[in-house]
């Protein structure tokens, strides 16, 4: 019964992540051409610091940010369903976060400077895809850790 409640907790949890991660999405999305450009300009003196100043152009640092964000929203949304259900969603927690991906290009066709590109969604469907492979990683190691304790603790429990 305890892990039936930390379950519900959690799914809350993480459905809430995933709306703040959803949020801000949004809000990178509302923002103008000249905005986005300069957010990008500082983030890409950060990495041009610490790589060299002829490491990345503002493209590719842009698509980095896409990829990104939206590995986050599927590894959030595939913690969140299996929380939820008790069950691994995969396809379904790509496919959330795809059709969100689309949802926000379409959003940007209302934003000055700003316009709907299905390579973007593209890009931000397999950053959903990598963010599902990254959940099925850190779901083997949590697995991975709790059948060695229980069986450490099996063990300790036996020699006594």
């Amino acid at each position: 019964m305890q892990n039936e409640s930390k379950n519900k907790v959690l799914a809350v949890v993480f459905w809430i992540l995933s709306g703040v991660c959803m949020g801000l999405i949004f809000w990178f999305s509302s923002r103008e051409a000249g905005q986005s450009a300069h957010q990008s300009e500082i983030i890409l003196k950060i990495v041009r610091a610490i790589f060299g100043e002829n490491a990345f152009s503002d493209f590719i640092v842009r698509k980095v940010a896409h990829f990104c964000e939206f590995a986050l929203l599927a590894f959030l949304f595939n913690f969140a369903l299996l929380y939820t259900t008790g069950k691994k969603h995969i396809p379904l927690g790509i496919a959330l976060s795809s059709l969100y991906a689309a949802s926000d290009e379409f959003h940007q066709l209302f934003v000055a400077g700003r316009s709907c590109q299905a390579s973007d969604w593209l890009l931000d469907t397999c950053g959903g895809a990598a963010g599902a492979i990254f959940f099925i990683v850190i779901f083997l190691i949590i697995k991975y850790i709790k059948v060695k304790t229980e069986r450490t603790e099996k063990n300790e429990c036996t020699h006594i």
